[in-house]
């Protein structure tokens, strides 16, 4: 069993109320007495606020007046300290800022792709093919637009051309080839 439950039991209940009854009387005399004060109080309050507003007022007004010439001289120093900073900036700091930036602009740049070299190579020997074939046209065209010597009429040297046996590819005969097939042209085309 606790102290306090002993104690209860100790004291009568009725006296305990008697105690009750005594302290709430003495409360209720005291806060009668302490609402005048308490009115009065803040009756003074509210004047102290309104007299230190009006003097901060007063304070503000007589800054006020006070910085005003201050505050144009402070002005004009500090215009001419901001003119002869910004020229100073623009000499010294710009250059190195602005070779920094482009530093940066070159690093963040994406690298170039490697050129391939098998699509020239391609296109080169293209180009290298059909003015190849070209030049054969070309060779051949002046070779057929010459006059042939016939087979009847002797050569320059005397003797009639006669044409040479030539092996058939396919193996089938070695007959003697004519002069337009051996030169890769047929009369009849």
């Amino acid at each position: 069993m606790s102290v306090m439950t002993r104690k209860q039991s100790a004291m009568p209940s009725a006296e305990m109320q008697h105690r009750a009854r005594k302290l709430a009387d003495q409360a209720s005399k005291l806060a009668e007495q302490a609402g005048p004060v308490t009115r009065q109080a803040a009756k003074t309050a509210q004047e102290g606020a309104r007299q230190g507003a009006r003097t901060a007022r007063q304070g503000a007004g007589q800054a006020a007046e006070w910085a005003r010439p201050h505050v144009g001289r402070a002005r004009v120093w500090m215009a001419a300290r901001a003119a002869s900073g910004s020229v100073s900036v623009q000499e010294t700091v710009a250059p190195k800022v602005s070779s920094m930036l482009a530093t940066t602009a070159r690093r963040l740049d994406p690298p170039q792709p490697k050129t391939r070299r098998w699509p020239r190579i391609m296109l080169r020997t293209t180009l290298l093919a059909a003015s190849a074939a070209a030049i054969a046209a070309v060779l051949r065209a002046r070779s057929h637009s010459m006059p042939y010597p016939s087979p009847s009429q002797p050569a320059a040297g005397g003797t009639t051309t006669q044409s040479a046996p030539v092996p058939d590819q396919a193996g089938k005969s070695d007959r003697p080839m004519a002069e337009s097939e051996f030169n890769g042209m047929s009369k009849t085309r």
